[in-house]
C-alpha cells in the first residue's frame, strides 16, 4: 500500500475509450432535441512510483445492446469503442502488468471495460458498490455486462475506500483519504448508482473532482442544471441524485481553490480541447 507520507500526483493523463450519442432534451432539459457525442473517460496517475487507474474504460466486451433499459434513455446511442485502454497506456510506456491499483467509482459496465487486463492491480471501491454489484448481478443489465470483464480472483483483490482514514468536507461531507494521503480523497456521491464515489485529486495549482456519474456533463454543473425527470427515472435513487447534483453545483460556486469538476462522461464543449490540454499538461 502507498505510504502515509504526504505526496503529490506526479503524472496524470486522461484517456477516452469510447463515446455515445446523447440528447440535450433528455440530459439538460433543453426545449429542443440536440444530439451530441458524449465521451467516456478513464484517468491514469502516479503517486510515490505507484501506477493508478481511475476506472478502466469502455470495451467491446461490455458494449451494451440497444435494447437495454438503461440505454433507451438516449434514443440514438451509436456507441463507439475507441482504442483499448491497455494499448493507449503502452503507447505511453506503461504496461498493464505495471498498474498497481484500479479505483472503480461504480460498477457500470462502461467504467470497468478492461479491468481483467490489469492482472497485478488491487481493486479499490466502496463497500456498498461492491456488495451491490455482487448481490444484484442478475437484476441489472448494466451490472450483468460488467461480469464479462471480472478477473477470476476479483474478490481476493478488493480493498475498500471505507477502510482508509476519514476526512471531512464542508459541502461533500465525510470522505476517506485514499492510501491515507491528502492527495486523493473519496466522497460518497449517492443517487445515480449504488455506492458511487467521487475523487478529489489535489495538484499544486488546482484541484480536480472526478464526480463519476453524479453529473452527466461538466456543462450541467457550470450552468446549474439539475437532473431531468427522465434521468431521475433511470437513477438508482432519484432523490439522492438531486441532492448530490446540488452539492456539485454548490461546490463549484463556493470552492476557493481553482477547481475542475469532471464527470465520467462529457460532451465536446467550447473549451473541451483547452481543458484536455490543461489536464494532460499536469505532471
Amino acid at each position: 500500500m502507498v505510504t502515509d507520507n504526504k505526496e503529490t500526483i506526479k503524472r496524470f493523463k486522461l484517456y477516452t475509450t469510447g463515446s455515445f450519442l446523447g440528447d440535450e432534451a433528455v440530459i439538460n432539459n433543453s426545449k429542443k432535441s440536440i444530439v451530441e457525442r458524449y465521451y467516456i473517460f478513464s484517468y491514469y496517475l502516479e503517486i510515490n512510483d505507484f501506477k493508478i487507474l481511475i476506472n478502466t474504460g469502455f470495451s467491446e466486451h461490455v458494449k451494451p445492446s440497444t435494447d437495454l433499459k438503461t440505454l433507451k434513455l438516449f434514443q440514438r446511442q451509436d456507441y463507439k469503442v475507441y482504442e483499448s485502454l491497455p494499448s493507449q497506456l503502452m503507447k505511453n510506456h506503461v504496461h498493464p502488468d505495471e498498474i498497481d491499483y484500479c479505483i472503480i467509482t461504480n460498477f457500470a459496465s462502461h467504467h470497468i471495460g478492461y479491468l481483467n487486463a490489469f492482472k497485478n492491480a488491487t481493486i479499490i471501491t466502496s463497500s456498498e458498490a461492491y456488495h451491490d454489484f455482487i448481490t444484484q448481478q442478475v437484476t441489472n443489465n448494466n451490472l450483468q455486462l460488467s461480469f464479462h470483464v471480472m478477473p477470476d480472483d476479483f474478490k481476493e483483490r478488493i480493498e475498500f475506500v471505507d477502510d482508509f482514514v476519514k476526512a471531512d468536507h464542508p459541502i461533500l461531507g465525510t470522505g476517506n483519504k485514499v492510501f491515507n494521503q491528502d492527495v486523493i480523497i473519496s466522497y460518497q456521491l449517492p443517487g445515480a448508482m449504488p455506492g458511487q464515489i467521487g475523487l478529489m485529486l489535489k495538484f499544486p495549482e488546482l484541484n480536480i473532482f472526478m464526480c463519476s456519474d453524479a453529473a452527466w456533463c461538466r456543462s450541467n454543473i457550470e450552468k446549474d442544471v439539475l437532473p431531468t425527470k427522465r434521468l431521475l427515472k433511470q437513477a438508482y435513487n432519484g432523490e439522492l441524485f438531486i441532492d448530490t447534483h446540488a452539492k456539485l453545483i454548490d461546490l463549484k460556486s463556493h470552492n476557493e481553490d481553482p477547481l475542475f469538476i469532471i464527470p465520467s462522461h462529457c460532451k465536446k464543449m467550447d473549451d473541451f480541447e483547452e481543458v484536455m490540454q490543461l489536464l494532460d499538461a499536469i505532471n
